[in-house]
């Protein structure tokens, strides 16, 4: 069965999606970009997706964005089943990985590394996860 990956960006600024959406072409085929600008929209994005039976395979959450952060967002998205949730940051900090592991996210990625170094381990991540999620792996 072929399957679309869903990668869902939360970031407050819109060149982001751009640039990423331009870096993931590179290294998948066959994906459906959803964007987000603020943690509430990316809720109500999952909440719909979820009402539909599809979670996002991925989602790559900005760290710093008004109103709602992405340590509150992911915390939220955790909430309502989200599973797949990486934290991208500008300035890598040690309490903010903790925190963002703490609220259920699976990582965090510098951006700093270059945009393509974060779409090329996007790409990796959702090859490994090819495989239905309904059997329980050890986390």
């Amino acid at each position: 069965m072929h399957m679309t990956f869903r990668i869902l960006i939360v970031d407050d600024e819109s060149a982001i999606h751009e640039v990423m959406l331009v870096y993931l072409k590179r290294f998948l085929d066959d994906f459906e970009l959803l964007v987000a600008s603020t943690g509430q929209q990316a809720i109500e994005m999952a909440s719909k997706l979820l009402d539909e039976g599809h979670s996002p395979d991925i989602v790559l959450m900005d760290m710093k964005m008004p109103a709602m952060d992405g340590i509150e967002c992911t915390k939220e998205l955790s909430e309502i089943g989200v599973k797949n949730i990486h934290l991208l940051t500008a300035y890598f900090d040690p309490d903010a990985a903790k925190q963002a592991a703490e609220v259920g996210a699976k990582g965090v990625m510098r951006k700093s590394e270059g945009f393509a170094s974060v779409a090329r381990k996007v790409a990796d991540l959702i090859r490994g996860t090819k495989e239905p999620t309904t059997q329980t792996s050890p986390s």
